[in-house]
């Protein structure tokens, strides 16, 4: 890409602040809208269920408007994309790999576990590996890896681990969307199934890469509002049940989603410290995660977009935290005393659709729940403790926050809103980056020579449509859940691609290493899921993935070692990745 003249650069910041600012009045006029019907006294489910569906249409719209055929905008974001955007884009996609696991931030430490790995993870990508791929000028992590080892069989192996797991992303991204859209507004499973997956096509399929970075962007807006508002609502009025910044209301909160068995019990320090490196290298290897950091101007953007990812990323997990312990405890103090015939009408419609039990069981009357709690030896006008009205899941706690606490529909639908920007954001970058593993670094090598770009465009458009069904298919039947096919592409990023990516800066590395270690890593980890049976936790796919990428990182070393000798094209790579200019690709043709 040739270098652009500063007054260009200056006009199209401008004009880009611009349109951010138009967008953003948009959605703040859009939402203040449904805050103003809520007062005047329109129908509480209208008011609840319209933030959600204009925020599926509006971020639809927006990628759709950044469409392009131009190679640097649909695979790098033009290159132009601002740090503090790019790395506010990518806190959103941190953030929504989190949230199946909510219940973890909101209730146990985040010094060891799930919740440490992940942002150790990050870290490495954000601060090391993302400014990495910049300076190289690749477009994806699979990218790199097939310029480092460019034989047929890890070169296709890595791209398909890279694919799969991105794809799995898209997939759960997709369905976390969809439940809050069923959850949260009570809309028909098949009909938010297809427009999430429509929605996620429309955003990734005509923009790319550049479309998809700034409908998180966009996304990340709605999430901060929609967790900020109700939390700051609260706080001002002295009515928030925790402090934000730790103290009180939290070990309430965390024996409560002990006692409701939705936050899983401690496994032991070994298998908490196996999970949060198993969980680090999955995410510093993940390309949804890396992807942002290749659309900022050069190195020194991409580091200070890693820089800003951490600060709202961790600004985001804390909102996500305190609301769900918030909603905990407001959620024991209004069914704490009453008898099960009085308990607040939300929760009968919530045990209704299956989100929480009364008494043990899933009820939609108040004289079913009084049937249910007589079988377990209550009898009428009993008080009921918190335990005896359980939600399922951290979700629900999430989305219900606003409910809980009395602060109306509009809240809830805000913070609905929150939940399916998250969702579809990390939808939109999964699919794109397994459409370009696919479209892009698994048929045009990066070194010289030349595709048309229209093939590959459509070559990366049908695998959008591909993943895109499959999401629409898992939404629908929930065959999944978000939270296992996070584990699981968190697996196969750990075992499948790590180890390779710890290979390429190794002198004696060759492509006969990575596919030893390829082959090593997903060995393991397919053995150890077998012998782990159905995973249904997080850290089972941890330390699968910990098994198997400590295979193929032996298997990979191993034979290194066995050549006896440093290999001219991997010093020659590692020279000019770490200590050179990094250039180690041909400029793009059809850039």
């Amino acid at each position: 890409m040739r270098e652009r003249p500063g007054e260009a650069i200056l006009f199209d910041r401008a004009n880009l602040d611009s349109r951010i600012a138009f967008v953003s009045a948009g959605f703040l006029l859009a939402y203040g809208f449904a805050a103003l019907l809520d007062r005047v006294g329109a129908p509480e489910r209208f008011v609840a269920a319209a933030p959600p569906w204009f925020t599926v249409l509006a971020l639809a719209a927006l990628g759709f408007l950044l469409h392009s055929m131009r190679v640097s905008f649909y695979y790098a974001g033009g290159r132009a994309v601002p740090a503090n955007y790019a790395g506010f884009a990518n806190a959103a996609i941190a953030v929504a790999l989190l949230l199946p696991f909510a219940t973890r931030l909101a209730g146990r430490s985040w010094s060891v576990g799930v919740v440490a790995g992940a942002f150790l993870g990050l870290a490495g990508a954000a601060l090391f590996l993302g400014p990495l791929l910049r300076k190289t000028g690749v477009f994806s992590v699979s990218g790199l890896l097939a310029a480092r080892f460019p034989s047929a069989a890890p070169r296709f192996g890595l791209i398909a681990a890279v694919a799969l797991s991105s794809g799995l992303l898209a997939v759960a991204g997709g369905q976390m969307a969809v439940d809050a859209l069923v959850d949260l507004s009570g809309a028909s499973r098949a009909f938010a199934a297809f427009t999430i997956a429509g929605a996620g096509l429309f955003i990734a399929g005509p923009g790319g890469l550049g479309g998809a970075i700034w409908a998180a962007a966009a996304a990340a807006g709605v999430a901060l509002l929609g967790l900020g508002w109700p939390i700051a609502a609260l706080g001002f009025r002295g009515e928030l049940p925790v402090d934000l910044l730790g103290g009180g209301g939290w070990p309430e909160a965390a024996s409560l989603l002990s006692e409701w068995r939705i936050m899983p019990a401690p496994a032991g320090l070994g298998v908490e410290l196996g999970a949060t490196i198993a969980i680090a290298m999955g995410v510093v290897a993940l390309a949804p995660v890396l992807a942002p950091a290749v659309t900022t101007q050069d190195n020194e953007s991409a580091r200070a977009s890693g820089v800003a990812t951490l600060a709202w990323s961790l600004i985001f997990a804390l909102l996500v935290a305190t609301a769900v312990a918030a909603s905990a405890v407001s959620l024991a103090a209004s069914v704490s005393g009453q008898t099960v015939e009085r308990l607040p009408e939300p929760i009968y419609a919530a045990s209704g659709r299956g989100l929480v039990e009364i008494c043990g069981t899933k009820v939609r009357t108040p004289s079913q729940a009084q049937r249910a709690c007589a079988a377990e030896k209550i009898p009428p006008g009993t008080p009921l403790r918190p335990v005896d009205v359980r939600p399922l899941d951290g979700d629900f706690l999430l989305g219900a926050f606003p409910g809980a606490a009395g602060l109306g529909a509009a809240a809830s639908g805000l913070l609905a809103s929150a939940i399916v920007g998250l969702g579809l954001a990390l939808a939109a970058v999964g699919l794109q980056a397994c459409g370009a593993a696919v479209g892009h670094d698994a048929l045009y090598r990066l070194r010289g020579e030349v595709d048309l770009t229209s093939r590959r465009l459509a070559i990366t458009r049908l695998a959008l449509i591909l993943v895109a069904t499959g999401s629409y298919v898992a939404s629908a039947t929930q065959m999944v859940t978000p939270g296992g096919l996070i584990g699981l592409a968190l697996g196969i990023s750990a075992a499948c691609v790590a180890p390779s990516l710890a290979l390429a800066f190794w002198n004696r590395a060759g492509d006969r290493e990575a596919l030893a270690a390829l082959l090593g890593g997903a060995a393991g980890l397919a053995a150890t899921l077998l012998l782990e049976g159905p995973a249904r936790k997080i850290e089972a796919y941890a330390l699968a993935a910990l098994a198997g990428a400590t295979l193929g990182l032996a298997a990979g070393v191993l034979s290194g070692l066995a050549s006896r000798e440093e290999k001219p094209a991997a010093v020659a790579f590692v020279r000019r990745v770490l200590r050179g200019d990094g250039q180690i690709v041909t400029p793009d043709k059809g850039a």
